[in-house]
């Protein structure tokens, strides 16, 4: 299923691409489960990827690429897996971009990127 980019999803690679080399903060929140990632960003792309039998792994996602750690909500820090963070944009999903954050809702999960 070939999903292409929005004007929307375009408009947040372009403003999150001009972040790059800035530190950005990202809060996940799905069914009340929060993690908190700080990153500094070194860049940002969507990303396809094949179907797969079960459905699991989303076939379109943006990719936030740099070093950084991610705190969950039971208290442990660990490295970003591959200098990628990835959120899913398969199904609807809705963005707000504000003055310093970004805010996306996914099916299953929300998420807010912090900058200054």
């Amino acid at each position: 299923m070939k999903q292409n980019p929005t004007k929307t999803d375009l408009e947040l690679q372009d403003r999150l691409n001009k972040l790059s080399g800035k530190l950005i903060h990202i809060t996940k929140n799905q069914n009340r489960d929060l993690d908190d990632t700080m990153m500094t960003l070194s860049g940002v792309n969507f990303h396809e990827r094949p179907d797969t039998i079960d459905g699991y792994v989303a076939p379109f996602v943006l990719q936030l690429h740099g070093k950084g750690q991610i705190s969950t909500s039971h208290a442990q820090h660990e490295q970003i897996p591959y200098e990628t963070y990835e959120i899913p944009l398969a199904g609807q999903h809705e963005m707000t971009l504000l003055d310093n954050e970004i805010i996306i809702h996914t099916d299953d999960s929300n998420y807010s990127i912090k900058y200054h």
